[in-house]
């Protein structure tokens, strides 16, 4: 299963989609930074948890389209040819599955990392000491897998229904970054990050997580598990 794992990858990294994804995302997250970040969000220091979790959630939606083109690659018609021979190995399908999924998964994983780490660079070379990268990393880990887990499981299951659902779940992806949505209800996490800190009556106040957004995170996290598992039934039925 090893072998799978790293032929996906390679398969998905050494793609030049992968490389113009990355590209798009560091110039976008670029952009960001120099534009909106170094203001600060809900009138907090630029190196703040609060702006730098608005960051990431503004890139979250490119972030989701590539995740979900990851996985379309994995499952759309030439794809699907191969799947008559896995079935036939002693390999039970369902792993295969999530072998393939994971390779999906560390590819995405690349792009976060690599637009975190511009974040962190470009907060640190201009202020310094001031930055609080631990505090930082933890927004991330805040703003990023609710979505990730979300998302691959959603996409997963859409895209061994039909491929071509997860075009439709890219456009919701993309416009779930821009419509207004309620805190609990928004998957990128980018109204709580903007306005919540405007709530808390205090110049730049300590981050902190309502107990609404821990259960509304949990929720999402669920919920992917839940389409994840789904997923993975249907492709043992099938085979």
């Amino acid at each position: 299963m090893g072998k799978i794992y790293l032929y996906e990858l390679r398969r998905t990294v050494r793609s030049k989609f992968f490389w113009g994804l990355l590209a798009v995302c560091l110039f976008f997250g670029w952009n960001t930074l120099k534009t909106a970040t170094i203001r600060g969000a809900a009138h907090t220091a630029p190196f703040s948890p609060w702006s730098f979790g608005a960051y990431l959630s503004r890139l979250l939606p490119l972030l989701g389209v590539a995740l979900l083109f990851f996985q379309w690659n994995q499952c759309n018609e030439k794809s699907r040819r191969f799947w008559i021979l896995t079935d036939s190995t002693p390999v039970p399908p369902g792993r295969y599955l999530l072998v393939k999924c994971a390779a999906a998964v560390t590819a995405w994983l690349l792009l976060a990392l690599s637009v975190t780490a511009l974040g962190i660079v470009f907060l640190t070379a201009l202020f310094g000491g001031s930055v609080p990268v631990g505090m930082l990393l933890l927004t991330a880990a805040l703003a990023l897998l609710p979505s990730l887990v979300f998302l691959t499981g959603l996409g997963l299951l859409a895209g061994h229904i039909h491929s071509l659902l997860l075009f439709v779940l890219m456009v919701f992806a993309l416009a779930a970054g821009f419509v207004p949505l309620p805190m609990k209800l928004d998957l990128y996490g980018y109204s709580f990050f903007t306005e919540y800190p405007l709530t808390l009556g205090l110049p730049d106040p300590a981050f902190s997580l309502p107990a609404g957004m821990l259960v509304s995170k949990i929720i999402f996290l669920l919920a992917g598990a839940a389409f994840l598992l789904l997923a993975i039934w249907r492709r043992k039925k099938a085979s």
